[in-house]
């Protein structure tokens, strides 16, 4: 019960949260800690809330963010981590039609944004002490998020920088786990820095509006 009691909580959080980037980070934590705890019914559930939020895989080109791919019909993201869930329980029928339902759902997410519909995400391994560093451009008048997951190995610094080099946002205090958020008056571009603080490398995951 008292497992049961804590799901419905994290699923209100993700039902609450001010931006489908906190839901997707939200999803993909609590995929981490299916992961960890071999716990399938929980993986289905990440995987519900990561394809509610409609993320999309996306790389750093020229600088910036873009949209891997053109608008899917689903969510391939969702779709994995449906697989993992299948995997883990092999044989209980159930699971296996709940992750069937998932992998076909349609998205339910955003369908239009600053890089196209979605939150979007990449994933990257960092060296000790690595630094990666893109652009991104805000539309003004709107909230713009950027948050890093880390794997626990390394702490991880994120923060955020007009392209005149003032401070807009610094997330050290959360060290797995950083997030900036701001909302600018008018559009600009904005640029990001992402480090690894600890001593060996460390595997990220950084979501993005």
């Amino acid at each position: 019960m008292r497992r049961l009691i804590i799901l419905a909580a994290l699923l209100l959080m993700g039902a609450t949260a001010p931006s489908p980037v906190e839901d997707a980070a939200l999803g993909l934590r609590l995929a981490d800690y299916a992961r960890r705890a071999g716990d399938a019914r929980t993986m289905l559930i990440a995987a519900r809330m990561v394809a509610a939020s409609g993320l999309r895989d996306a790389d750093i080109k020229d600088g910036r963010l873009a949209v891997r791919d053109g608008l899917p019909g689903r969510s391939p993201i969702a779709a994995a981590l449906a697989d993992e869930a299948r995997l883990m329980a092999p044989g209980d029928q159930m699971i296996a039609d709940e992750a069937r339902a998932v992998v076909q759902a349609s998205p339910k997410g955003i369908t239009g944004g600053n890089w196209g519909s979605g939150p979007l995400q990449f994933r990257q391994l960092l060296s000790a002490g690595e630094q990666l560093d893109w652009t991104v451009r805000a539309r003004g008048a709107e909230p713009v998020f950027v948050s890093a997951i880390g794997d626990g190995d390394a702490d991880l610094h994120l923060s955020v920088s007009d392209l005149r080099g003032r401070a807009v946002c610094t997330a050290r205090s959360n060290a797995y786990y950083p997030l900036c958020r701001w909302s600018p008056q008018r559009p600009a571009d904005y640029r990001v820095t992402l480090g690894n603080a600890g001593r060996v490398p460390t595997r990220v995951v950084v979501l993005s509006n």
